[in-house]
């Protein structure tokens, strides 16, 4: 395994930095400048790389003698190929190239004599290519890039397959092999469409909804702005909303994304709902909660590719920075080669996600219980609703 050198962490955008120095856990990354992000980096992979030069004549041998080793030892595929060290570890300084072609040569027989476990999530995957199998029933496991290129997997997708321990120097448990992708196996990749390639069209078939709502019909695909003041009432017709979708008959994927929500509250949807929980808190950071968000939106596309319905609850929408919360309420759509993938969300004020939104929900300030301003709410091509 190699470590990142200095000119490629000097050649890569700051947003990249920004995701492999949260990952590392270095305090206060959005604040230094680029020279000290990159100077923390690679301090805490146990060097700076600027030997590497120096090892140059050595390391063509080495590595060569390391690759046929491999060979020999076990196929490449039994083994997660890190090409690039990103937020999952932090590796030795690279001037101990000396050692490398022992601990290449002790690896194999390592992985064959740890116990493995099976393990599932969804896929996260980070700007370098590589990514998290994300669980809710145990710790993050690395996906290295092949295994991403060779399934090609795509962000949001359901991964399932043996994970090993994490070993020296490693932060994460990694997954050794990818079995199954959505339910199927995993290899040869399933043929599926890309789903900002789809066509989108209006809602056509009506989705259940609470009885507060019965005035403001929306379908699968629609994207249902719910505005109002504090006290409105918003958070409580979302929860009407997922326990009456929950409780619909159909092969329905339903998913809640809070932002920024009292912890009070998190305890409480966790607790009384069936459905997968992301986000947190209102001490979560705008990139916790971002990423949390995308790859709920993300998860959901991968159903609609697949022919599904699937619905994501946001509460609420204005938590999210601007350009995110735009593309999390526009992925909403029905499709006319797929399925659907209706949004649902708790938009504050802000009347520039109504201006966006195919179903509005204005609630009365100071009602007590949720009331809808019917003057101020609707649907449009209500008439196509059936």
């Amino acid at each position: 395994m190699s470590v990142l050198q200095r000119k490629e962490l000097e050649d890569s955008p700051l947003a990249d930095l920004h995701a492999i120095a949260s990952e590392l856990g270095i305090d206060g990354y959005r604040g230094l400048r680029k020279a000290d992000l990159v100077a923390a980096i690679l301090d805490l992979q146990g060097g700076d790389g600027a030997g590497a030069d120096d090892a140059t004549e050595e390391k063509p041998a080495l590595e060569k003698r390391g690759r046929a080793k491999r060979a020999r030892a076990k196929p490449a595929r039994d083994e997660p190929v890190r090409e690039v060290e990103d937020k999952a570890a932090a590796e030795e300084p690279e001037g101990e190239v000396a050692d490398e072609p022992e601990r290449e040569e002790e690896a194999p027989a390592a992985a064959e004599a740890e116990p493995e476990e099976t393990a599932a999530g969804v896929l996260d995957v980070l700007p370098n290519g590589s990514g998290f199998m994300r669980r809710e029933d145990g710790p993050d496991c690395y996906v290295s890039q092949a295994q991403i290129r060779r399934c090609e997997l795509r962000p949001g997708d359901e991964v399932a397959g043996p994970v090993r321990g994490a070993r020296r120097n490693e932060r994460h448990p990694s997954l050794v092999r990818v079995t199954q992708v959505n339910g199927r196996d995993a290899e040869p990749p399933e043929e599926r469409p890309e789903f900002a390639a789809l066509t989108a069209v209006h809602a056509s078939e009506r989705l259940p909804a609470p009885s507060v709502l019965e005035q403001v019909p929306f379908g699968k695909g629609s994207r249902v702005a719910v505005a109002g003041p504090p006290g409105a009432g918003a958070t409580r017709v979302l929860r009407e909303v997922v326990t009456t979708l929950a409780g619909a008959p159909g092969d329905l994927s339903v998913s809640v994304v809070l932002a920024a929500a009292r912890p009070e509250e998190v305890t409480e949807w966790r607790r009384d709902t069936d459905v997968p929980v992301y986000g947190g808190s209102v001490d979560s950071t705008p990139d916790e909660l971002g990423q949390a968000g995308t790859l709920a939106v993300e998860r959901a596309k991968r159903v609609v590719e697949r022919g599904g319905d699937a619905v994501v609850l946001i509460d609420s929408l204005d938590a999210f920075e601007p350009a995110v919360a735009r593309r999390l309420f526009g992925a909403g759509r029905n499709v006319e080669q797929a399925g659907s993938l209706t949004v649902v969300a708790a938009v504050g004020e802000g009347w520039e996600h109504l201006r966006l939104a195919s179903t509005r929900v204005v609630l009365e300030p100071g009602a007590g219980e949720p009331k809808v301003a019917a003057e101020r709410s609707g649907t449009q091509r209500a008439d196509l609703l059936s």
